[in-house]
């Protein structure tokens, strides 16, 4: 099979013809250059195994390029190759959990949701405290300013007090890699009537900036752990 081959790639060459027509050359078949072989990137989901791979030349010592392309992904590659291409040698994804922000949900998916995919904080001890108490008359619309919510929460048996509810609430949904700090940022969180159930909901409020604070976390926690890589020039991280 492979003296076929060579045969055959023999016979192609053969009839290789070259024709120069108004100045420039020609040639009657097309050829390709032969790339190098690459290697199967690896996948992880954490920095740590960023770490892990660099630190160790686990397959040969080479410069290596690390970029945070978002929250949730960083990938690791070679230096430019002779066909001017960079190898993927690591792509780390962050494993994380679906949440519904911008919507309104019952109580139930709600508490779940801010108790498990949340880091708990003052605000979200608070906002737990609101919503364990509430029914669906409990929720007055009257006095909404577009900004605050006045709602009658009850306490113990016979005791009802009347709370505004906070608004803007700084809440740290998990978003990245686990190994850094999660990105605080600020929800307007809303209350609702919805026939004899009570509806609650968390909205963005800061443009998207949260992202940029989760880049420059995970960029510092590259470098602490890399210093030496980063020092002698071996890697650059950038993102």
């Amino acid at each position: 099979m492979i003296k076929e081959a060579l045969e055959y790639l023999r016979e192609q060459f053969k009839q290789t013809e070259f024709y120069e027509k108004n100045g420039e050359l020609y040639v009657n078949v097309d050829l390709m250059k032969v790339t190098e072989p690459h290697r199967h990137e690896i996948v992880s989901h954490s920095l740590t195994s960023i770490v892990d791979f660099t630190s160790d030349n686990f397959d040969k010592d080479e410069r290596l390029l690390i970029t945070i392309l978002d929250e949730g992904k960083v990938v690791v590659e070679t230096e430019l190759n002779s066909n001017k291409n960079r190898e993927t040698v690591l792509v780390a994804r962050a494993d994380i959990p679906e949440k519904r922000l911008n919507a309104y949900l019952d109580m139930e998916r709600f508490n779940i949701q801010l108790q498990s995919q949340f880091v708990p904080n003052e605000d979200s001890s608070k906002i737990l405290s609101i919503i364990g108490n509430l029914r669906s008359e409990n929720v007055k619309n009257v006095g909404d300013d577009g900004i605050s919510q006045a709602v009658t929460v009850k306490k113990g048996v016979t005791i009802a007090n009347e709370e505004v509810v906070p608004n803007p609430v700084h809440l740290k949904p998990f978003r990245t890699f686990t190994e850094i700090a999660q990105p605080e940022s600020p929800f307007v969180f809303r209350l609702r009537n919805a026939g004899d159930e009570v509806e609650a909901a968390l909205y963005e409020a800061d443009g998207g900036a949260w992202r940029n604070q989760a880049r420059l976390s995970i960029k510092e926690y590259l470098k602490d752990y890399l210093a030496e890589e980063v020092g002698t020039g071996k890697v650059l991280i950038i993102g």
